[in-house]
């Protein structure tokens, strides 16, 4: 059978095999060992057979022939190899008698193809045994499991692994001998074996009706086709090839990442290559302390050579610098006066706008898309980030030149009590708690629902409006002008933002592929003005007593703030 019909019969019977599978096993771990082994036996069938009179009774009774196996190993005494006799070579090293070389890269390229068809577990088991030499007892713990169902693991990989490899020598006999075998591309990591997971997916800029990153890449096949061609611009083919799939399964994906703009086409050929622009950390290798250190050392900086004369002239302003809180809370304020401040008052024009590499996406959305990297086996697993950051986070009234128009700003940090990030941020919120504002502070301008979710969110508590107001002015530009007329920067601070940019790029940088780097540099400009950085300066300020603890009502509503005209 030519594969392309074998690849297209495989997945009009892959979902009935697992059902099969999940009927005789009743365990979906389990279900999922034995639906692998009948899919690999199935296809290779397909692929020797060339007349089937009737596919379904074909198709089942490999199944029942694999089930019986499957059930014989399981209720059989189990007998366990040593480990360290399986006789399977996982080392990227070619022998020394040059003769030997193309067999042995054909055999190793066989090999990690037959790795990829393993179980889930049972390909970890193996990538942690052979390719990170951890022993059985060091696997056990770290899975959780017992060493005998390492051993049992190992043992039936190694049966499997064997049965296949012997396969693949059978489907080889008769292929013309004149055709000559790819070569394989050597990577830094081997995704068909040790596929990576993309976390703390987000986006620079406005998502659209789809959403954003975390939206459009929502399976691992995505992630990992992504970051296939993240390094190196690569074919549909070697891409297939690197993730061990058929093509087929990849060919509608690429297709909708091309059109979202999350790859680009790099030619026009029949067969082009691809290659992903999206700002992609991989958090395996990516030294996130340093950098953090660097945020730490600068915010000392800020803390004792700018902000503690901006505190104090806000404190000697009878006006506050027209901003008004709730029981006007000083203390509250300087909170939001931090973000205000990062925002507007160190940042040098001169440097590269990120805005520029921008990607327009035909639901109507204008970002960069950004995600981190990780794997089942690494150390960083996306835990706990103490300076994540998700700002600066505007929303505005439609009309914005018009009198009757509101704009406003917040940031999520870990001071502030909020997880929701730039979807629980609604336009429809500012747009209610403006008209709130407008109509006197009165509930009955608002309706149930409106009113309800301004109260759970924080945004008002006793029907006063918490969050941090500007009316003297509807735009940004005009709280702009109020914090450089009250709190610019001087020239030395501006001098060391430079110093800070050129550390934070110079460590940045080997992280990126070099298509990858103009928009890391862009990144690294005003670094002082980041989002990252206003945790760390809150951090600072309450060890050194020039803020103080916010009260829990009040982390709801802190780094937000409304501006408006009366």
């Amino acid at each position: 059978m030519e594969k392309e019909n074998a690849d297209r019969l495989i997945l009009t019977y892959r979902d009935r095999i697992f059902g099969f599978a999940l009927a005789k096993l009743r365990s979906i771990e389990q279900a999922n060992e034995l639906a692998s082994d009948i899919v690999c036996e199935v296809y290779t069938s397909f692929l020797h057979t060339d007349d089937i009179a009737n596919t379904d009774g074909y198709v089942y009774r490999i199944a029942r022939n694999v089930y019986a196996r499957y059930i014989n190993r399981m209720t059989q005494s189990r007998r366990f190899e040593c480990s360290d006799d399986i006789l399977l070579s996982f080392e990227d090293k070619n022998p020394r008698d040059p003769a030997a070389s193309a067999e042995y890269a054909e055999t190793i390229a066989r090999l990690r193809q037959e790795i990829g068809f393993l179980t889930v577990r049972q390909r970890r088991i193996i990538y942690l045994h052979y390719y990170m030499h951890r022993s059985v007892a060091e696997i056990a713990r770290q899975l959780q499991i017992s060493e005998g169902t390492v051993k049992w693991h190992l043992s039936d990989a190694h049966s499997s692994l064997k049965e296949g490899m012997e396969m693949e020598k059978k489907a080889k006999t008769g292929v013309e001998k004149g055709r000559r075998q790819k070569k394989q591309e050597k990577y830094p990591d081997d995704l068909a074996v040790n596929p990576i997971r993309f976390i703390s997916m987000g986006h620079n800029g406005t998502p659209g009706g789809k959403g954003d990153t975390a939206d459009m890449f929502d399976t691992v096949l995505k992630q990992n086709i992504a970051y296939a061609c993240y390094h190196k611009a690569l074919s549909a083919e070697e891409i297939a090839r690197r993730l061990n799939v058929p093509l087929i399964y990849i060919e509608d994906e690429l297709k909708v990442l091309c059109e979202y703009g999350y790859l680009d086409r790099t030619d026009k050929s029949k067969n082009p290559k691809y290659l992903t622009n999206m700002y992609i950390t991989d958090m395996r290798v990516y030294d996130q302390g340093v950098q953090d250190s660097y945020y730490k050392e600068a915010a000392r900086f800020l803390c004792d050579n700018y902000y503690a004369k901006v505190f104090e002239g806000f404190d000697h302003a009878a006006d506050h610098w027209g901003l008004v809180c709730a029981d006007n809370d000083t203390n509250y304020m300087k909170y939001t006066l931090v973000m205000l401040c990062s925002r507007f008052a160190y940042v040098n024009p001169q440097t590269e706008d990120a805005d520029r590499f921008m990607v327009k996406r035909p639901d109507g959305g204008c970002f960069i898309a950004h995600a981190a990297v990780t794997d089942e086996n690494a150390v960083f697993t996306g835990g706990y980030d103490p300076y994540w950051c998700c700002g600066y986070m505007t929303r505005c009234s439609e009309q914005e030149e018009a009198e009757d128009c509101y704009q406003g700003m917040s940031v999520d940090c870990r001071f502030s009590r909020r997880d929701g990030g730039w979807r629980d941020n609604l336009t429809s919120d500012w747009e209610s708690l403006y008209r709130f504002i407008k109509g006197g502070c009165k509930p009955d301008v608002l309706t149930i629902e409106e009113y309800k979710r301004l109260c759970d969110k924080g945004y008002l508590a006793d029907d006063k409006v918490q969050v941090l107001l500007y009316a003297g002015g509807h735009t940004f530009h005009d709280i702009q002008d109020i914090i450089l007329k009250n709190a610019s920067a001087d020239s030395r601070i501006l001098q060391y933002g430079a110093e800070f940019d050129k550390r934070i790029f110079a460590q940045t940088e080997k992280y990126f592929p070099e298509h990858i780097r103009p928009l890391a540099k862009a990144y690294c400009d005003n670094s002082m003005a980041a989002g990252r950085m206003i945790p760390c300066l809150i951090e600072r300020m309450l060890k050194d007593g020039m803020l103080q603890p916010l009260a829990d009502a009040q982390k709801k509503s802190v780094f937000s703030l409304l501006s408006y005209s009366v």
